[in-house]
């Protein structure tokens, strides 16, 4: 196994899972971290967009394979619905799945890139998880 690809690799799925906290979602950033024809399958096809994010990413786990790759890591979203920074004592303020990401990745032309990201929920806390599931939006207003 060569190291240095694995910390190559490790740092392609970093990007992609702060992107959302960061609000880094230009086309360039993408580019240098997806292929042109990634597919990201996440839990029940739901897109989360709008609320505060922290996603937190560890116990990375990568095998190369020639120009392919898999990395496996464990992760912790916290969405904070917009308006409940001062209510997090309110089940239905925050939605914090937990769960693994699985990465297939191909070396490129230009390096390596995520070919397919999946998500797997193996937990849930707080409120709104079906209609987060059901729309990828929470309420707008949880007060």
């Amino acid at each position: 196994m060569n190291w240095e690809q694995v910390v190559q690799i490790q740092q392609l799925v970093n990007g992609y899972v702060r992107a959302p906290d960061e609000k880094d979602f230009d086309a360039g950033h993408l580019r240098r971290i997806l292929t042109d024809d990634a597919r990201v399958i996440r839990p029940n096809g739901a897109a989360m967009i709008g609320p505060e994010t922290q996603h937190i990413i560890s116990s990375h786990d990568g095998a190369t394979d020639g120009d392919a790759a898999t990395l496996g890591a464990n992760l912790v979203a916290i969405h904070i619905w917009p308006g409940a920074r001062t209510m997090l004592t309110n089940a239905e303020s925050y939605f914090a799945p937990g769960g693994v990401v699985i990465a297939q990745v191909a070396r490129t032309g230009e390096g390596w890139r995520i070919s397919e990201m999946s998500n797997r929920v193996l937990g849930r806390a707080g409120g709104a998880f079906e209609r987060v599931m059901a729309t990828g939006v929470p309420e707008a207003d949880v007060t």
